[in-house]
């Protein structure tokens, strides 16, 4: 037996340094009796095993009996004796060499019931406790079980921890204490045992946490002054569950309603999991590690997420408050105060290609007294143009490249993005309305729609966007009129094929493949294999040369009876097609290949057997056969119904947004926008990933100003091309330098004899368009030689209709490519991540090789 202070001296001198003994006993004044004095090791820095080193008789050996054969037990409830007790640490160590004296009266035991008692050196009021115990398995394992209980006689908090089985070790944690005092249990403890299952004693102890109110949470957060001590495993959870709130796309989202930005949110969170890791208490803390990295964790630290936001960013979030007023692009039909104030007419033509709706809307367009039409094209203005004015009535063309007045004309043919909101009309014609949900120029449908000052405003279009039409005018005020139409002639699917071969194609066949590269391979393959001649229609061309070729493959006098175009023959072109013919149906989207959607599908399908065409009704099918059931599955499916259409803001909104900010690039700027803009549930913000890309190119210009580096942003050039990328920085340069913006550019005479020169007379043609529009976008005489450029572009124009007739070659890539190392030359080494890519490389096509020699 262990007896007195020589006992306990004896005892810490044979455990040694690093391993810590608690003394658990009765009150005593001198030496305690050996009948109420026990000893447990209960950690041992060297080892994890926890064992009694030495039992005594009586009311503490009634206790062990207890825990030492019920490996079952899951609840053991502590209740303090005293209302207002006296505890001491009698923790025997090192630097304590004896115990105190401690005077507490003894208490009476019951046979059901063990009253232990522990003194301490610090009184207090009571309070409510939680009591952790853990459960061992039969393999030794703990897990920990949490049961809240309070007296109002004690109510101090108490901690008791064991291990079932051969290991067992006991803790008391204090209100007061810093954790540290593991290992005691003493007769002011009353500890009852019962045999629930464990996941009942876990609802009782924290289950309580999720009903309370968030201020109450984090102001029992702050007001917190006990750093609670986790499990490792408790802590890795924890760290889990702040990860998965700062990555949650909810949190992220309901946070804005709090004036928290995207950007700020990560920070944020990072401060709220410091301080919460640093305050928060037992049973909040165990509820949020049963929850788990999971949504209802995140819903339920929310709330008190709020509340630390609102106390420690004030500045943070009324600095994005006003960031958010400014960008903020809800309500849009409320920016045209005055279209508001009339009373328009909107008049729906719905229907599908070939229906006549578009035709019907000129027909009213010319008998008004003064109209305006706005295409999706240049091609389908100057059609109009030409067409309006052969019938006798007086039109000008206003489009981003070229502006024709004709005198004494009321009506303009224009394209959407360059319509006036500010003039009035008695009728406007919007064509392809359905193109307010393009991803890039949706918003300028939008705008037009909403700000178009005019009696009557015709839409032409399929019947994708009819619902939310419906819904604009209704905010609008507008009277919405439908006029629904069907195709003339039934659109008839071929279900044989060309059988993968090019020599099936006959006249008026129009064969579609979905770039410049596939374009010519057919061009080459048709007129190689058969005695066709093919027209060539694609995006990069300018728009004389397209209705050239157009002109070319409608005339029927003439050896050029097939077509070879892109996608964009599906809108803005009159053809005289008896047949549409899919190369492929798969189209590269910039990052990847994907199928052609429906409705894209429809569009160019549509353009065979147009009425008053030489060839009315309209056959469309596949190259190979396997591309033959998706066709037919596109043009079964209904028009999808569009849910939001594009906006984006004016240059004023910028403006306004920019003044919230400093020392920040465009680029930037425009992103920060994007972050922060606030939209209906109707609209969405149209992409600028090309406005961004021009954005950061211009940067190297200084002394450029916010509203022309917004102009030189929305300039029409094609950024994957650099020579023309090149083009528009010089542009800007010499803008900014106050000086004259000069074309330094040479002109050929002959057309091209290889796909590289017909590359570069397309980037020649659409730098002098670029320069026409900057000419009308800035001070003219900053851009004095448009008329010049006018006269070249012409001029190229018609050169690349020759090439285009004469062309016999491979296509190239446009893509810039690296000069070929001479022999002899110095050559850079590579460096070492490269050398291990390149070793790796030819290490596995050794072994290839050598698989291939051993088959």
């Amino acid at each position: 037996m262990l007896r007195g202070r020589e006992s306990a001296r004896l005892l810490n001198t044979s455990l040694g340094r690093g391993r810590g003994v608690t003394w658990i006993y009765r009150g005593f004044s001198s030496t305690p009796p050996p009948s109420e004095l026990f000893a447990l090791r209960v950690a041992d820095q060297s080892s994890s095993q926890v064992s009694v080193i030495e039992m005594v008789r009586g009311h503490v050996n009634f206790l062990f009996r207890i825990y030492g054969c019920k490996k079952s037990l899951s609840r053991v409830r502590v209740l303090l004796s005293n209302q207002y007790p006296t505890v001491s640490d009698c923790s025997v160590s090192p630097n304590l060499p004896s115990l105190p004296d401690c005077n507490v009266s003894n208490r009476s035991i019951s046979t059901n019931l063990v009253h232990l008692r522990i003194p301490t050196q610090n009184p207090g009021l009571a309070k409510p406790f939680s009591s952790d115990v853990e459960d061992g398995g039969e393999d030794g394992s703990c897990s920990r079980t949490v049961v809240d209980d309070f007296d109002a006689d004690v109510g101090k908090s108490s901690e008791l921890d064991y291990l079932s089985g051969d290991k067992a070790c006991a803790s008391a944690n204090w209100g007061n204490g810093d954790g540290d005092n593991e290992g005691f249990i003493c007769d002011s403890m009353v500890v009852e045992s019962e045999d629930d299952d464990d996941e009942n004693a876990c609802s009782v102890s924290f289950q309580h946490v999720a009903s309370c109110n968030a201020v109450e949470l984090y102001r029992e957060l702050c007001d917190n002054e006990k750093v609670v001590k986790h499990k490792q495993s408790d802590w890795e959870t924890l760290q889990e569950v702040f990860r998965y709130f700062g990555n949650s796309g909810w949190a992220t989202d309901q946070a804005l309603g709090i004036y928290i930005s995207r950007s700020f949110f990560p920070t944020a969170v990072y401060k709220f999991r410091d301080i919460f890791f640093k305050k928060c208490t037992a049973d909040v803390g165990k509820y949020v590690v049963s929850l788990g990295p999971s949504d209802d964790a995140v819903k339920f630290l929310f709330p008190v997420f709020v509340e630390f936001c609102l106390e420690e960013f004030p500045e943070e979030i009324k600095r994005f408050r006003g960031m958010v007023a400014s960008a903020d692009l809800t309500k849009p039909h409320t920016w045209f105060p005055f279209s508001r104030a009339m009373k328009r007419k909107v008049i729906y033509h719905c229907g599908p290609t070939n229906s006549g709706k578009t035709f019907n809307a000129l027909q009213r367009f010319m008998e008004a007294k003064k109209g305006i039409y706005c295409s999706p094209l240049r091609l389908l203005a100057m059609e109009v143009f030409d067409k309006v004015n052969a019938l006798g009535v007086y039109c000008s063309l206003h489009t981003g490249q070229e502006k024709k007045f004709v005198p004494f004309s009321n009506h303009a043919a224009c394209t959407v993005e360059m319509v006036s909101t500010d003039e009035m009309y008695d009728v406007a014609i919007i064509d392809e309305i359905q193109m307010m949900a393009d991803p890039y120029r949706g918003f300028a449908w939008t705008r037009a729609l909403l700000g178009l000052k005019a009696d009557e405003i015709h839409l032409c279009g399929d019947p994708s966007v009819l619902n939310i039409v419906r819904k604009i005018c209704s905010e609008t005020g507008d009277e919405l009129y439908e006029q629904h139409y069907g195709r003339f002639k039934p659109l008839v699917v071929e279900a044989k094929t060309l059988l993968g071969d090019l020599k099936n194609v006959r006249s008026g066949d129009c064969v579609v493949a979905f770039s410049r590269r596939e374009v010519f391979e057919v061009k080459l393959a048709i007129e190689k294999h058969t005695n066709h001649r093919c027209c060539v229609i694609y995006g990069a061309l300018p728009p004389e040369t397209r209705r050239q070729q157009a002109n070319l493959f409608n005339e029927q006098d003439n050896e050029y009876d097939v077509l070879v175009s892109t996608d964009a023959v599906g809108m803005g072109l009159n053809l005289n097609i008896r047949r549409v013919v899919f190369y492929s149906l798969a189209k590269y989207n910039g990052d990847k290949v994907l199928p052609v959607p429906a409705s894209q599908v429809k569009q160019i399908a549509g353009r065979a057997g147009r009425r008053g065409s030489v060839y009315p009704d309209g056959l469309t099918t596949t190259l190979n056969l396997d591309d033959l059931d998706y066709l037919i599955e596109c043009l079964k499916q209904p028009f999808e119904e569009v849910k939001k259409v594009g906006l984006f803001p004016f240059y004023e909104q910028v403006e306004l947004f920019a003044g919230q900010l400093s020392n920040i690039t465009f680029s930037q700027l425009l992103e920060k926008f994007s972050e922060n803009c606030r939209v209906d549930g109707s609209y969405f913000l149209c992409r600028h990933d090309h406005i961004m890309k021009v954005a950061n190119m211009l940067q190297k210009i200084q002394t450029l100003s916010l509203e022309d580096r917004f102009n030189f942003c929305f300039a029409p050039v094609n950024i994957r091309d650099p020579k023309a990328m090149f083009h528009l920085l010089k542009f800007a340069q010499s803008y900014s330098q106050n000086l004259p913006v000069n074309i330094a550019m040479g002109i050929p005479t002959d057309s091209a004899r290889s796909d590289k020169e017909l590359l570069d007379l397309e980037t020649k043609h659409q730098v002098l368009s670029m320069y026409m529009w900057l000419s009308h976008h800035f001070k003219e005489e900053t851009f004095p030689y448009v008329k010049k450029a006018e006269a070249m572009a012409t001029d190229i124009a018609e050169l690349l209709g020759q090439s285009l007739t004469n062309a016999d070659w491979k296509p190239e890539s446009r893509q810039v490519s690296k000069p070929q190392q001479k022999e002899g030359s110095y050559e850079r080494p590579l460096s070492r991540i490269k050398q291990y890519h390149k070793k790796r490389h030819d290490q596995s096509v050794n072994r290839e090789n050598s698989e291939k020699v051993l088959l």
